[in-house]
């Protein structure tokens, strides 16, 4: 879990509610429960009426043009006036196989029950159909912002994040819409919006051309509005998500998925629950099925001297350790279960082994002691003889396993944030005893361990000296290059408070700079309900980039906007190709800038992204 460890300074546990954003106590009514459909106060009910501009029911486009509403996230209570009334029609542009993303919003003086949106069948050239039940429907759930009250100063705080407009309320919470609930329709309370999110899927054969169609709001059984919607499909298509060039890395967590559905750890719903949550990663072309091979690799010493994981719920580890008093072995069959469930969803084929090393804690072994049954936690030196015997009896057998189940060149040895002194002592160690995986190291972290890792994953303070020659270097050398990014910097960034735009622009990011991908921590390390404690230490939605669905993962806002920002990695990657020239021209360069000008999403021009893409879509169709 990617964490700047010389500014750790400690962590005290429990949560306190609400951002510091400006409200006037007045007690109200409240008529509903739950964070994403509380009634509002007195005070804000006027503010709402006010930017609404009516007590009648009003829908709208956020940002005012379909093609790029689902770059800004809709506050649940409006308090300026709501741009986007006026617009009467709904366009978007699209390539072949490709999903794109918009939003509608409503909003009453009243309560509304059922609202939903109907989207028709689109007619095209000749007669051409795209099928209105191709388009996904779902509505933007709000979740409460919490702070966490810990020790970790360098995490970006709320007010850093957020222009103000995402997170909104009468602080008995605050509440910022992230999550997107799949279901038949919603009940809105009155004075409140409710955005109605559309993701569109173009079909790999549609013909190129101007398609039809229209969408409708519903609420309380009648229609509220009607948009003609136009979809422009271009001559150009984005691959599958298997397929895909960007390298994602995405770091998963299993215990969650039993712990939040309420499912027994490794049972057989569990390994489906596995595969589903795996088959949403695979459908964005992630690359590495990460593993555990020890017991809590994100174990922390923390400043008041506890020592815990800084997840809510540890880690396990997928390999079983045991020692009978002379030597260790391993149990390897749920570790390649694990790999076999992920690859079976789509995942891979890399994989990822955490880790030799501890995260922020003393160098440890856990395993059990077949003379006792016992599980034993034991310290050990770093590059000791303990430590030496432990991970040189692993190594090797692990590398034996490996080339037995033909994964050996798929398997990297695994790091997070440690430091080169350290990482120079494994480096070392593994050249002595299992040299196979001499150029199979995965570091994220600092850019001092460039030449230790041939798949780096540098943090944001050290992209900059990420120069596009030493990445074109290691290109050269068949090594990957990545950016990640964590509770800092502010912006950009993933959080559930972050301007939406931002997860769009990541991929961008790393286009112009010419790495390979983007890594993440993490896609799903919950707090025992994030829906109501969002918040376990960190900066809010650092923890995980979805939540829990009914039977997998629902989605969120910042999921699919980076899931859009890599398809346009891939457009642009054809772009280059198709000019083959080395340096990139000067429209592509224009288009890059463009999209990359501001990195801070609160004052971004939000068309930005929409005219870079539009650019590259014109280079491959030219």
């Amino acid at each position: 879990m990617a964490r700047m460890s010389s500014l750790l300074a400690g962590f005290v546990a429990g949560v306190v509610v609400a951002a510091s954003t400006t409200a006037i106590a007045v007690t109200g009514t409240n008529t509903d429960t739950g964070p994403d459909s509380r009634a509002t106060t007195t005070w804000l009910t006027v503010k709402v009426a006010d930017a609404m501009g009516t007590r009648d029911t009003i829908t709208w486009v956020p940002t005012g043009s379909f093609s790029d509403s689902a770059e800004e996230r809709v506050p649940r209570y409006p308090i300026t006036p709501i741009q986007g009334k006026d617009t009467k029609e709904l366009t978007l542009s699209a390539v072949r196989n490709e999903q794109i993303s918009a939003q509608l919003a409503i909003a009453s003086g009243q309560d509304l029950d059922n609202v939903k949106a109907v989207v028709g069948d689109l007619t095209g050239p000749g007669g051409a159909k795209l099928s209105g039940d191709d388009t996904q429907v779902r509505f933007v759930k709000y979740v409460p912002v919490q702070r966490s009250k810990s020790e970790v100063d360098w995490s970006a705080t709320i007010d850093q994040v957020s222009s103000g407009k995402e997170v909104s309320g009468d602080r008995d919470p605050d509440v910022v819409g992230d999550p997107l609930e799949e279901r038949s329709s919603v009940d809105v309370p009155a004075y409140a919006a409710q955005p109605l999110w559309f993701t569109f899927h173009i079909p790999k054969k549609a013909g190129p051309g101007t398609y039809r169609g229209t969408v409708k709001v519903d609420a309380d059984g009648r229609t509220q509005a009607s948009y003609p919607l136009t979809i422009e499909v271009a001559d150009a298509s984005a691959p599958g998500s298997d397929d895909y060039r960007f390298f994602l890395d995405v770091w998963a967590q299993p215990e969650t998925i039993a712990k939040n559905h309420g499912v027994k750890l490794w049972s057989d719903r569990h390994w489906k629950l596995i595969e589903a949550y795996g088959r949403d990663l695979a459908s964005r072309g992630q690359k590495v099925i990460n593993t555990t091979i020890v017991d809590n690799p994100w174990h922390h010493q923390w400043s008041l001297g506890t020592r815990e994981s800084q997840t809510a719920t540890p880690y396990t580890s997928m390999v079983g350790w045991t020692w009978n008093g002379k030597a260790f072995s391993f149990d390897f069959s749920r570790w390649d279960r694990y790999v076999q469930t992920a690859r079976r969803a789509g995942l891979g084929p890399d994989i990822g082994a955490f880790s030799m090393l501890a995260f922020q804690d003393e160098e440890h072994l856990t395993y059990t002691d077949t003379r006792t049954g016992r599980t034993v936690y034991e310290n050990v030196d770093l590059g000791g003889e303990r430590w030496r015997e432990a991970w040189g009896a692993f190594l090797p057998a692990f590398e034996k396993h490996l080339k037995a189940k033909g994964w050996l060149e798929n398997t990297w040895l695994s790091f997070d944030e440690r430091p080169i002194s350290t990482m120079t002592v494994v480096k070392d160690f593994v050249h002595e005893v299992a040299p196979a995986f001499d150029n199979r190291i995965s570091v994220a972290g600092s850019i001092s361990t460039e030449g230790v890792a041939s798949n780096l994953s540098v943090d944001w303070g050290g992209i900059d000296a990420m120069t596009k020659e030493k990445v074109t270097e290691r290109h050269a050398a068949g090594k990957i290059t990545t950016f990640y990014v964590y509770g800092s910097p502010a912006h950009p960034n993933t959080l559930a408070y972050s301007p939406a735009v931002e997860s769009r622009m990541l991929p961008w990011i790393s286009a112009q700079r010419n790495l390979d991908g983007f890594l993440r921590w993490s896609y799903n390390s919950w707090t025992s309900d994030p829906f109501e404690q969002p918040v376990h230490i960190f900066t809010q939605g650092d923890e995980y980039l979805v939540y829990p669905g009914k039977d997998g993962p629902m989605s969120s806002i910042r999921w699919e906007q980076l899931k859009e920002g890599i398809e346009d990695f891939e457009l642009i990657a054809q772009l280059r190709e198709k000019e083959a020239g080395g340096a990139d021209s000067d429209a592509l360069a224009e288009a890059l800038a463009t999209a990359t000008r501001n990195l801070d999403g609160r004052t971004k021009d939000v068309t930005d992204i929409e005219t870079a893409r539009a650019a590259v879509v014109k280079g491959l169709t030219s």
